[in-house]
């Protein structure tokens, strides 16, 4: 009950970065930015929107509002001048898109901390094709979809409330063919990749998991600053440790398999003592690509250890279980990783898979 209560307490703060995110073009982020913008500013509040894409009228988008700049006439799109918005000094300022570049070509979100820290509150979007892991894991589903800017994965803890704003996909095609958001040209050709239906189901998935796990990592975060030394586990967490090996792809899937089944978060982790070959390159590529597409997280780890980088990064995710190949030896050696692993963790399940037959990929 006490922890509770300190959440309670936590939700009640002054929010510092919101973003909400749109899984397609059209889904309404923008709007519903600047429909927060113009909350806040009939409460008194000093806002300002910095940086803007609108679609249609922008008079009527931006009523309402001060916009960084402009003059009587108010621009469908905006770039952001960090300079100013700091010169500007507002209480809360909005940066529609992230991933785009401000006036110097860097992505926008590598001004938000600046503006953060100048005690800014900070309201933007970002699209869910614009997050690493999410593009990569794509790529090949949208086929030659333009490449549009990304932003890291780890650039998400820095949000203090991410918002999904959603609709579903029948009704998001029926508001395209009815508002001027995209071109006919445009429209048509992105029927064909991003606006496919069973594309924009699958995108939809993907931004509710992003949600989800910016929520537990929100929860992780908040228990290890209270001192709770063994969280609840809503849901499970499983690490599956691989070598730099080729032939990996079924462990990766097996191990999914085995997640999905006790509907459990899983992360493939790999660790590197040296550089790599460019054949090595391309199997530790297809591993990501291939966690990525199942839903999972993957993590390159560096160390001169192997066991060192392993249990601190189990310890550090609460995993609640971790799979881990066995070398192909007559016994185990005191100090071989399996071994090493096995010995430094506790309140952990360890898996350890039997070993296959050559070219089977096991290591």
């Amino acid at each position: 009950m006490e922890v509770l209560k300190r959440v309670s307490a936590e939700t009640r703060r002054r929010v510092l970065f919101r973003v909400y995110l749109g899984y397609a073009r059209g889904a309404g982020t923008t709007t519903a930015m600047l429909d927060e913008a113009r909350r806040r500013s009939g409460r008194g509040t000093d806002v300002l929107v910095a940086a803007h894409r609108v679609h249609g009228d922008a008079d009527q988008a931006l009523r309402n509002l001060e916009v960084l700049g402009a003059a009587r006439h108010r621009p469908t799109e905006m770039r952001l001048d960090p300079e100013a918005v700091l010169a500007r000094n507002p209480e809360v300022v909005c940066i529609d898109d992230l991933a785009e570049p401000e006036t110097e070509g860097r992505p926008r979100i590598e001004a938000v901390s600046r503006l953060l820290a100048a005690g800014i509150t900070v309201l933007a979007t970002v699209h869910v094709l614009s997050i690493k892991s999410t593009a990569t894991a794509f790529a090949s589903m949208l086929g030659e979809e333009p490449p549009r800017p990304v932003i890291e994965d780890g650039a998400l803890e820095a949000i203090d409330e991410l918002e999904l704003v959603d609709i579903t996909p029948a009704d998001l095609l029926q508001r395209l063919r009815e508002q001027r958001v995209l071109s006919p040209a445009e429209l048509a050709l992105a029927l064909q990749r991003d606006l496919r239906l069973s594309a924009l189901e699958a995108l939809r998935e993907s931004a509710f998991r992003v949600i989800a796990e910016h929520a537990d990592r929100q929860l992780v975060s908040f228990m290890r600053e209270s001192g709770v030394e063994s969280p609840w586990e809503v849901r499970g967490r499983i690490v599956v440790c691989i070598a730099v090996q080729r032939n990996l792809e079924s462990r990766i899937r097996r191990a999914h398999a085995y997640a999905a089944a006790q509907d459990a978060k899983f992360a493939v982790v790999s660790v590197r003592t040296r550089g790599l070959t460019d054949e090595e390159k391309g199997w530790m590529g297809g591993y990501a690509a291939l966690t990525h597409q199942l839903g999972g997280e993957y993590v390159h780890l560096h160390g001169r250890s192997v066991a060192s980088a392993l249990v601190d990064y189990i310890h550090e995710s609460l995993a609640t279980e971790v799979i881990l190949g066995h070398r192909r030896r007559a016994r185990w050696l005191p100090g071989d990783t399996t071994s090493e692993v096995i010995r430094r963790l506790s309140g952990v399940d360890v898996h350890i898979l039997r070993t296959e037959p050559a070219g089977a990929g096991v290591g």
